[in-house]
C-alpha cells in the first residue's frame, strides 16, 4: 500500500519534469508566421518571418531571422535566455541597417508569439512550428 501512495506521489512530479523539457525542447527549430511592424518613422506594415532557434545551453538558445514586409527583406540575429519554461528573453541584431532591440518570445504548445523593440520601431510576430 506505501508503494502505491508513494508511486502516487511521484507521478505528478514526473508530470511536471516532462512538461518542462517539452517546453524547453519546443522552442528550437524553425517557426514561421505573420504580423505587424510599426517604424517610428513610417506607416504600419504587415510583416511575414521565418525564425530558427538553435539551442546552445540549457537556457540559451540562438536566433536567426528572415522576414520581409511588403518594401523590403532583411535578416537578423540575436539570442534568448529562458526566463520559464514557456518565455524567453533576449536582444537581437540587424547589421544591415545597423539596428538592435530586445525581443520576448511566449511559446504556447506549437504556437508562438514574438514582441520586438528597438529605437527605430517596434512589432509582434505570431508562428506557428513547420
Amino acid at each position: 500500500m506505501r508503494v502505491r501512495i508513494s508511486l502516487l506521489l511521484l507521478v505528478p512530479l514526473a508530470l511536471i519534469v516532462s512538461i518542462d523539457k517539452a517546453g524547453a525542447a519546443s522552442l528550437e527549430g524553425t517557426w514561421s508566421g505573420s504580423g505587424v511592424a510599426n517604424p517610428k518613422d513610417g506607416k504600419r506594415e504587415k510583416l511575414r518571418c521565418r525564425i530558427t532557434y538553435r539551442r546552445q545551453t540549457e537556457k540559451v538558445y540562438s536566433v536567426a531571422a528572415a522576414c520581409a514586409t511588403t518594401s523590403v527583406k532583411f535578416r537578423q540575429t540575436g539570442k534568448l535566455l529562458k526566463v520559464s519554461p514557456t518565455r524567453y528573453i533576449g536582444d537581437f541584431y540587424n547589421p544591415e541597417y545597423d539596428v538592435s532591440g530586445r525581443v520576448r518570445v511566449i511559446v504556447r504548445g506549437s504556437a508562438q508569439t514574438v514582441t520586438f523593440n528597438s529605437a527605430r520601431g517596434n512589432g509582434r510576430v505570431t508562428l506557428s512550428k513547420r
